[in-house]
């Protein structure tokens, strides 16, 4: 056989060879080309599915109304929306979502913790000339979401606390502690006398409502018949210092007009009397109280309000000014008894040496405490700046900018965000308080973005005893201001210049609040990622987890 016939004849066979494999790569590219039209069926309605099963755990944990177990209503609203005309994916099994998370109709589940858990029912995916590479007829895909309730603002709880029954309403946290078992606390009081009278004496009445436009007192007691002069400090200015003649004088009792300056300030003022120059002794002041809901109230010996000894992970050294910055620390928690008992008792829980989430006992101290709050609200702390030296948020400034106040303390400008600001549906801010039909969810989400907003605890016992540790029966939402109550968005009224802080040359000497009821707030806001565990009241934050 000659090499050229044998070179025709490998060519043959050759042509041969590839024209087999050709034939069975053709019938394996024909599969594998069908399997990638039925994978691309089966991204698609996985992603719809996805979509479905996203949007309907959060329709189902916006009803969540309780920590663990699902309510019917969360059932009912993921059920809703997967049947939803146009929200069933081609293909989808009838929807169950009894049974188990295996199951080809669906399962939903609430395992704690405010979650809820959602498997959509499966959708089949038929195989076409996919099936050249499987046994199978079909396939089924799945999605799954969880979402859960949260809170917003995480740096909100504020280091101070509230008693029960003074807890709402324009406050007035104030620079009064170290007080005696016996005569309740009295701030230096300016102006003074070198020298002082002899009078003392006592009120009647002690108290007048805020907005009272008139008031006569009475001082009853000794050496008061020389007196030419009755005196008015409280912390209504600069100048917060007023003097009102007599109408009436006898050694024993005087009767004095009430200055208008002195009514128009919810405050305690202290009352003094002025004779041929020397005022009576400051230790002897007597309290009027101009607005009946103050922090401060008649009956404590050193104030119902202080500051909450909680400490911080993050560091040792200035932990209250640093509470005041960031917010407390560890999760604060309702005491599971109304008459919960501390101090290592059942149901207890609290933060000594390093901070325990769900802290339900706080270890308190009555007073603020200025040089802590001077640096957490304004003047900053270990390279942080303080809570409040930030511009204006939202528009919400007195000008309707982010502008800054034009009056500064400590050398510094500070937030000047209104409440009003964030009042949404024509609310006067006396609404929020009363948490009325009108006040209810009368606030923008925007609140929370301000640093003017704070939760604070509130106890039931005023702890005028000195520190202690007391039980957290609720929670107050609040904002620094002096706004009056009176105010609504369009007619914010008169705000002091540093909007809510009266300060001295130290610094700070009060801090002045509005409390409002949570019923005031949004029932939901935006999450922006700094959300903190829900404790089972307030404005609900939906985020998709897991």
């Amino acid at each position: 056989m000659s090499a050229r016939r044998c070179t025709r004849r490998a060519g043959r066979d050759d042509r041969g060879a590839v024209a087999i494999l050709f034939a069975v790569l053709a019938v394996v590219l024909l599969g594998v080309g069908a399997l990638a039209v039925d994978l691309g069926q089966a991204y698609a309605k996985k992603s719809l599915l996805q979509t479905d099963v996203d949007i309907a755990v959060m329709a189902a944990v916006a009803e969540l109304d309780q920590e663990a177990g699902c309510n019917a209503e969360v059932v009912s609203a993921a059920e809703d929306y997967l049947t939803r005309a146009g929200n069933a994916v081609p293909g989808q099994y009838p929807i169950d979502l009894g049974g188990a998370p295996g199951d080809q109709d669906g399962f939903i589940r609430c395992p704690g913790d405010w979650k809820v858990e959602l498997w959509a029912p499966r959708s089949e995916v038929p195989l076409g000339l996919g099936r050249v590479l499987s046994d199978d007829d079909s396939f089924d895909v799945a999605a799954r979401a969880a979402a859960q309730v949260r809170s917003p603002a995480a740096g909100a709880v504020l280091p101070f606390f509230g008693v029960q029954g003074c807890d709402y309403g324009a406050q007035t946290i104030r620079d009064d502690s170290g007080g005696s078992a016996t005569a309740a606390p009295v701030p230096a009081l300016n102006p003074d006398s070198s020298t002082h009278n002899k009078a003392t004496f006592s009120l009647a009445p002690t108290s007048a409502p805020e907005g009272t436009s008139s008031m006569t007192l009475t001082l009853s007691g000794k050496f008061l018949g020389k007196v030419d002069g009755v005196g008015f400090t409280g912390a209504g200015g600069p100048p917060y210092h007023h003097v009102a003649a007599p109408a009436t004088t006898s050694p024993n009792t005087i009767s004095v007009p009430v200055p208008a300056a002195v009514l128009s300030v919810p405050d305690v003022w202290y009352v003094r009397v002025l004779e041929a120059g020397e005022w009576s002794e400051q230790h002897e002041a007597q309290r009027f109280t101009v607005g009946e809901d103050k922090l401060y109230c008649d009956t404590s010996l050193e104030g119902n309000f202080g500051t909450v000894d909680i400490p911080r992970s993050d560091t040792s050294s200035f932990v209250l000014e640093h509470n005041i910055i960031r917010g407390v620390e560890p999760m604060l928690a309702l005491h599971p008894s109304p008459a919960g008992e501390c101090g290592g008792k059942p149901g207890s829980v609290e933060s000594k040496s390093t901070p325990v989430d769900g802290t339900n006992c706080l270890a308190s101290e009555p007073g603020l405490k200025i040089s802590a709050t001077n640096a957490g609200l304004v003047s900053g702390k270990g390279g942080l700046p303080g809570r409040l030296d930030r511009d204006s948020t939202n528009g919400c400034s007195r000008g309707g900018t982010d502008a800054r106040t034009a009056a500064t303390v400590l050398g510094r400008s500070i937030n000047d965000d209104l409440l009003s600001c964030y009042v949404v549906n024509g609310a006067h801010l006396s609404d929020l308080v009363a948490g009325n039909a009108v006040g209810t969810a009368a606030l923008s989400a925007d609140i929370f973005a301000s640093p003017r907003f704070f939760w604070i605890p509130v106890v039931d016992t005023d702890p005028s005893t000195g520190k202690k540790s007391w039980p957290v029966v609720a929670f107050r939402p609040g904002f620094i201001t002096d706004q009056p109550l009176a105010a609504t968005r369009s007619a914010p009224g008169t705000i002091s210049a540093l909007n809510g802080l009266v300060t001295e040359p130290s610094g700070i000497r009060e801090v002045r609040v509005v409390l409002f009821s949570q019923d005031a707030l949004p029932p939901t806001a935006p999450a922006v990622g700094d959300e903190v565990d829900y404790t089972g009241s307030g404005t609900k934050v939906l985020v998709l987890v897991d």
